[in-house]
């Protein structure tokens, strides 16, 4: 059995501040997520992520506030990270400084998958949250610390080509526009951060060479990436691929670095095989969708690789014994009644 996704209560920081600043009780509302009331004062200890997900959510709900997550993103830097921040700090330039972070990020949010890509010069951070629930807030939280860590390596006369939400356009923009300086989009198909690829290969401002062999034994310590069952990996990894539209064997072995052949054989040693995967993380993503989301049908078969919103509630309806629909509603109703 899989384990509940966690994070380090380090996303709590400045979240009683925050939640007093609009006349909330901030260990009522971490009781009420089903957190203890002083989970902010140990930042690494283990949360699920999913319970501060439905925090951030209840907070923006009844402080009438559905920026609240930029707004708390803005009370944090690099260092929040903790000892992913150490581990990527001292990388010589902007590509492996992002290497770094996106093997190691687990060690801060298990539920937290970022994805690199690279076209014709335009390079875009992408991220993706596992699990059901509304994840506005946490979503918002995810893109902004991408966009501040980016600025923090890069320096601050650095500026993304553009910053792209799922969510939909807030009732207040003021503080989109003072954290990502106006270039944002809303209702996009994926949430992530645009910059020029050459950007890559600029020189970390952060990095002291000095210390580079230090981090490099501390990595040797830890668990990263590299170092997660080969299931796992690839579970992470069709998280970032299924928004691309891209989510094949093939590429998903690209991107390990190893033969479709080698990915496979490994896989049915692990008593599993990519489709087993690839249905797997979809049913994850659709599930998150339906009760997280007002997308369509037709939106989520195209999140998902279908080719039509009838293929995409064919194979729902055989994977969950619902329809789409059906399954969202009685999601709504679990909901209302909790």
């Amino acid at each position: 059995m899989r384990q509940i996704p966690t994070i380090r209560a380090a996303a709590l920081t400045g979240f009683g501040a925050l939640a007093r600043s609009y006349g909330l009780d901030p260990k009522a509302l971490l009781r009420s997520a089903g957190l203890p009331g002083d989970a902010e004062a140990d930042p690494d200890r283990r949360l699920p992520t999913r319970a501060v997900n439905c925090l951030f959510e209840t907070a923006a709900e009844h402080a009438g506030a559905d920026d609240f997550g930029l707004r708390l993103a803005e009370l944090r830097g690099f260092s929040n990270l903790g000892p992913v921040t150490l581990l990527a700090r001292d990388e010589p330039d902007i590509r492996s400084a992002l290497a770094i972070f996106i093997s190691y990020l687990p060690l801060h949010n298990e539920a937290l998958s970022i994805a690199l890509s690279e076209h014709d010069g335009l390079a875009i951070l992408s991220c993706e949250l596992a699990g059901e629930g509304v994840k506005v807030q946490a979503a918002d939280v995810a893109v902004a610390m991408l966009h501040r860590i980016l600025r923090q390596l890069l320096g601050t006369d650095w500026h993304a080509l553009g910053i792209y939400l799922e969510r939909q356009r807030p009732v207040r923009l003021g503080a989109f526009e003072r954290a990502f300086s106006g270039r944002v989009h809303f209702g996009q198909d994926f949430s992530g951060v645009a910059f020029d690829s050459g950007d890559l290969e600029r020189p970390n401002l952060l990095a002291q060479a000095a210390l580079r062999p230090y981090t490099a034994q501390l990595r040797a310590t830890l668990p990263g990436f590299a170092d997660l069952p080969l299931a796992e990996r690839i579970r992470r990894l069709l998280r970032a691929m299924l928004a691309s539209g891209r989510c094949t064997a093939p590429l998903a072995a690209e991107r390990l670095g190893m033969s479709r052949r080698t990915m496979e054989r490994r896989l049915a040693a692990e008593g599993v095989s990519f489709h087993a995967l690839l249905d797997e993380v979809r049913g994850e993503v659709a599930r998150g969708q339906l009760s997280g989301s007002s997308r369509s049908n037709a939106e989520i078969a195209g999140l998902l690789g279908f080719a039509s919103s009838a293929a995409f509630t064919a194979w729902f309806s055989g994977r969950f014994g619902l329809a789409p629909q059906a399954w969202r509603k009685q999601a709504g109703s679990s909901r209302q009644s909790d």
